[in-house]
């Protein structure tokens, strides 16, 4: 699925996202339903994602909550790792731990500055991507 805001798609057992832009609470609907109907395809067994968030510009307050409920949601559906891809930045980290329980996910979400480390750490996890990137 793609749109100007998001690019979502499969690849074996890991749903693969590129988010862009500055997301409000509709756009968030939109793309949790989109992630929901992709997870679906694969939630007999435990899958990952995988998510650019370089052109990803922030969110409003009011989009916390529908990541927080999907990522609620990717966990009671068999998604047991999370690695977010961007280069340092304090802001994006601080708003991105605000929508999860750190807590409850402790080992199982990562943030790596690179998508081969990403993707090299899923694979360790049983995580294997066919084609390692996101087509734009």
């Amino acid at each position: 699925m793609k749109n100007k805001h998001y690019v979502i798609r499969r690849d074996n057992n890991i749903v693969v996202i590129h988010v862009k832009g500055a997301w409000d609470a509709m756009i968030t609907e939109s793309f949790s339903k989109a992630f929901k109907d992709t997870g679906r395809m694969i939630s007999h067994a435990p899958w990952a994602h995988l998510v650019y968030f370089d052109e990803w510009a922030l969110s409003t307050p009011d989009a916390e909550p529908v990541i927080n409920e999907m990522l609620v949601w990717a966990e009671a559906n068999n998604m047991t790792h999370t690695a977010r891809v961007y280069n340092d930045n304090a802001l994006k980290t601080y708003q991105l731990d605000r929508m999860i329980d750190l807590q409850k996910q402790k080992g199982s979400t990562r943030h790596f500055e690179t998508a081969s480390d990403g993707f090299d750490w899923l694979a360790e996890h049983g995580f294997n991507a066919e084609t390692a990137r996101v087509s734009e």
